[in-house]
């Protein structure tokens, strides 16, 4: 239970204006700036001279390893063309499959052409992150740049659970009147499947110390429930009075700050922080974003082709939004050396930096599967059969931010961009189904084509039943929609990964210990797990522009959908591209408003890497 504390509101990132009846306020203005100030953290940097003779040193085997990859993608790349004519001049076609896994469907295989599409125009942007990248990140760990990990304020880390998609994780609890009053992050409850928080260790090296998160609206109390490697569990909350780690402070170094300057208080809530940020970059990754990528749009990626005509609306509109995301959803939980995942007993694990996953690739899809379900499907009440959940069409997160009455605006400025993303979806996808109110003859999208679509995914995919019952113009929108927050996720993943970054914890807690053994440490020990979380995140968070698609492939390009070339009707067309305006016009307004932590303008239109 949340302890009642003075109220901290005037040094809080939620400020409570003196009044008898809670008023919620976001200060936007200060979370923007100590958002900023965290992605501006920079990148660990060593002794700068040994990191640049080091790395002059290596360069030849960065770009002999770059080459390499290179010639492995060109002969990837002809091994797909020529599969791809011979299957064009036999007539056999090659279509994507699927696969279930604990209830869940998953893409088996993606159809040549998929793979052909992505060597080519996704593959080259993996080449740096994997060869060069990983020179540099290692140079700077040999040097000891790693050792400058930084400790944030109380105010930066509440920023960053209320600006990144770790907030999808948040309970928020309300007074009579809808007023936001408490919120709980348990991890407990979270990870209900193969790993716990309560299990302590993901691996060897390999920590989750946080089990649960409490912030109190009305007396800004944060608190913080440690578990320790016996299961001990302790609560521990932020003290009254700090020094380094006041909520307005910046980010404390290690000159800055020691068991000597604060109390015993102090120093175990440093180390909970220490852990927390740890934690934070562990949720973005590997759990919070697990639904964006998997199950509803590996079904449909896989099944659209199988009922759509190519010439119709609705296969032109989903096309670009489907591109990529069979062969990326078969790339992520893949244990090959380049993929991020690894197998059981896998000596590559040690020496690749980039597979920083503490669990196994079966362990990581089993967790992948269940957080899907957890998201899309809900018990029947009649049969107690798992069904598609219309609440999920868009999640509730959404839905109650659209309410016009709701309290929760403001409270958690991440889920209020992703909600106006869906509102110019939601409009987009009304104008394209019933053609701004028009009657039956005027609408773009064939209703009769969607709702066989639809059929065929609900029979195809048992982990989708019931999904024809889900509003066809909120079903359309999610999907749009998920694509974008898939994109928005790995954005700010991308932009906090700087030097107070670590993929979990590489010690378990130690109640007598300090914040710098968690984030500092020996070179083989915390520094290591901090470089390979920085590579991890440099091979795989952001979203890097292939040197093909020139932009074709972004999410505000205007010749996303070819124009819509593919469509037979010139009258039709013109509607089309006019409600695409209308679209792109209402998301360069959200780059503008919302920039500053997430630019659509930038994003991909598909799950694409």
């Amino acid at each position: 239970m949340l302890s009642s504390r003075t109220s901290m509101t005037s040094q809080s990132v939620l400020t409570t204006p003196s009044s008898s009846k809670l008023h919620l306020n976001v200060n936007l203005r200060a979370l923007k700036r100590r958002f900023k100030r965290v992605t501006e953290l920079g990148q660990p940097k060593g002794n700068i001279w040994k990191e640049h003779i080091l790395f002059i040193m290596l360069a030849p085997l960065g770009l002999w390893l770059a080459a390499l990859l290179s010639l492995v993608l060109v002969v990837v790349s002809l091994g797909q063309s020529v599969e791809y004519l011979l299957r064009y001049v036999t007539m056999v076609s090659s279509r994507t499959t699927l696969r279930t896994y604990m209830g869940c469907t998953f893409t088996a295989l993606p159809s040549n052409a998929d793979r052909l599409d992505f060597v080519l125009h996704r593959g080259p942007t993996y080449i740096y992150g994997h060869t060069i990248g990983a020179v540099k990140n290692f140079c700077k760990w040999a040097t000891g740049g790693f050792k400058e990990q930084v400790l944030l304020s109380d105010a930066e880390v509440l920023a960053l659970l209320m600006t990144t998609p770790v907030s999808r994780m948040w309970k928020v609890a309300c007074n009579e009147e809808g007023r936001p009053v408490s919120m709980v992050l348990d991890m407990g409850d979270v990870t209900k499947g193969d790993v716990k928080a309560t299990d302590i260790s993901l691996g060897k090296g390999h920590y989750l110390c946080v089990e649960r998160i409490d912030f109190d609206i009305e007396t800004s109390d944060l608190s913080v429930t440690l578990v320790d490697s016996d299961g001990l569990a302790r609560v521990v909350h932020r003290p009254m009075e700090e020094m380094c780690a006041s909520p307005m402070a910046s980010a404390c170094s290690s000159s800055s700050i020691s068991s000597a300057d604060v109390s015993d208080e102090e120093r175990l809530w440093n180390m909970a922080k220490a852990h927390l940020q740890g934690l934070i970059m562990w949720s973005i990754v590997s759990w919070s974003h697990n639904w964006v990528h998997f199950n509803l749009l590996d079904s449909a990626a896989a099944l659209t082709p199988d009922v759509v005509p190519k010439r119709s609306v609705l296969r032109a509109l989903l096309t670009p939004h489907l591109r990529f995301t069979p062969t990326i959803n078969t790339a992520g939980p893949a244990d090959g050396i380049l993929n991020p995942q690894h197998a059981e007993d896998d000596t590559l694990k040690k020496f690749l930096p980039w597979k920083v996953q503490g669990q196994t690739a079966q362990q990581f899809l089993a967790k992948v599967a269940e957080n899907c379900l957890q998201h899309y499907l809900k018990a029947d009440e009649t049969t107690g059969e798992k069904i598609v959940d219309p609440v999920a069409f868009p999640p509730e997160f959404v839905t109650d931010r659209l309410e016009p009455d709701n309290k929760l605006q403001g409270l958690l400025p991440y889920l209020d961009f992703l909600t106006e993303v869906y509102k110019a979806m939601e409009v987009y996808a009304q104008n394209l189904w019933v053609g701004e109110g028009s009657p039956h003859s005027e609408r773009i999208i064939e209703h009769d084509i969607f709702m066989q679509w639809v059929r065929h995914i609900e029979q195809s995919v048992g982990s989708l039943k019931g999904l024809s019952k889900v509003d066809p113009v909120k079903l359309l929108a999610t999907l749009l929609w998920t694509t974008v927050v898939h994109g928005a996720d790995h954005d700010v993943c991308g932009r906090i990964n700087t030097k107070w970054m670590m993929f979990g914890s590489a010690v378990p807690v130690d109640w007598d210990g300090e914040w710098q053994d968690v984030l500092k440490g020996s070179l083989f020990g915390t520094q290591l797990h901090a470089f390979r979380s920085s590579t991890f995140i440099s091979c795989f968070g952001g979203y890097k522009n292939s040197w093909f698609t020139k932009g074709a492939d972004l999410l505000v390009s205007p010749g996303l959908y070819n124009d819509w070339n593919s469509v037979p009707c010139e009258q039709t067309r013109c509607r089309l591209r006019a409600h695409h305006g209308t679209l792109l016009a209402s998301l360069h307004g959200i780059s503008k408003k919302w920039g500053w932590l997430s630019d659509v303008a930038g994003l991909p239109a598909s799950v694409s890497f």
